[in-house]
Formats: C-alpha cells, structure tokens, sequence
C-alpha cells in the first residue's frame, strides 16, 4: 500500500464525514488494531446497552450447547421461554 502525506485537520475530515464512512473508518481502525473488537459492537446499534450485548453473545454461545445441558437444565429454559415468549 503507498504511504500517502495529506495535511488535514482531523475534526474537519470527520465532520465532513458521513455515519457509513465514519463506521468504515472505525472498522479499519479495528482491522489495523488500533481500536478493540468491542468498538464495534457498540456501534452496531447505538440503543443497544453493553448489558444486551453480553447477552446475546451469550446466548448465541449457548445456542451451540443444546446437547450439553442437562435435563434439568433444559426444563429451566423451557420455564424462562414459556414465561417470556
């Protein structure tokens, strides 16, 4: 990749920025390191809290583990799905 030398305000280049470039930008950052990973779940949608994302990775997570609960723990979700769904 060339190195290229530009002399641009940082604040200006972002605010003239629009929200798909600025994610782009932010995703680059995260492939080149310079950001963590959890950047981007935050960005993903902005209403969801850090608390709903930990939850829904851990539920996909669980998905994966069907065949390893046991009876008893089976019964437990199906009271929680009976419950909330």
């Amino acid at each position: 990749m060339p190195f290229i030398d530009v002399d641009i305000d940082v604040d200006e280049f972002v605010s003239n920025c629009r929200k798909r470039d600025i994610k782009e930008l932010i995703e680059s950052l995260v492939d080149s390191g310079h950001l963590p990973k959890s950047v981007l779940k935050m960005s993903e949608d902005d209403r969801r809290t850090l608390g709903e994302i930990e939850f829904s990775e851990k539920l996909e997570v669980l998905k994966s583990k069907y065949y390893s609960l046991s009876p008893e723990e089976e019964e437990f979700f199906e009271k929680v799905f009976k419950r909330l769904l």
